[in-house]
């Protein structure tokens, strides 16, 4: 007695739209990714520390601040605001800045810096290559000024409340 049809059996192919979502947005196919909770900003208090005492280098598509931090490994914290747009829109602008950051989280060099991007509203619609030059651009000049007024020879913290 045979059973079944004689076919061969069907391999199931793991897929989602959430795959096809990615691929559209540039974002490489989801897997293990390197980005666990120790290295995110997460309190009111830690983004505040480094929008005051940070430097900022702004781009066309995001906003960064950068603080040099004391021999542990740098934390990294997204924000979009409403005027970036909709729900599902801030959402994507902090998943496409979160994927950034963990491409690009070797260039921070030794010391770590606490990092906080603000999304601009042409974020979520920023073709991916774009969008990582402007990333690299402003990272570059956030260390740069970053490690020169670490140094002593730049502007002091801002000394926002």
């Amino acid at each position: 007695m045979v059973f079944g049809s004689g076919c061969a059996p069907r391999v199931v192919v793991k897929s989602s739209v959430r795959d096809g979502a990615r691929a559209v947005s540039g974002l490489l196919p989801e897997e293990k990714r390197g980005y666990p909770a120790s290295i995110r900003l997460k309190q009111r208090a830690d983004f505040q520390r480094v929008y005051n005492h940070g430097v900022r280098a702004a781009g066309r598509y995001l906003v960064l601040f950068l603080v040099p931090t004391d021999g542990r490994e740098g934390r990294f914290g997204v924000t979009a605001s409403r005027r970036v747009g909709g729900a599902v829109v801030r959402s994507r602008c902090k998943r496409r800045l979160r994927e950034l950051y963990r491409l690009h989280r070797q260039e921070l060099g030794g010391p770590g810096f606490d990092v906080v991007a603000n999304a601009r509203s042409s974020c979520a619609t920023a073709p991916w290559d774009r969008l990582t030059r402007d990333f690299q651009h402003c990272l570059r000049r956030g260390i740069e000024s970053a490690t020169r007024v670490n140094s002593g020879g730049g502007i002091p913290d801002r000394g926002r409340s």
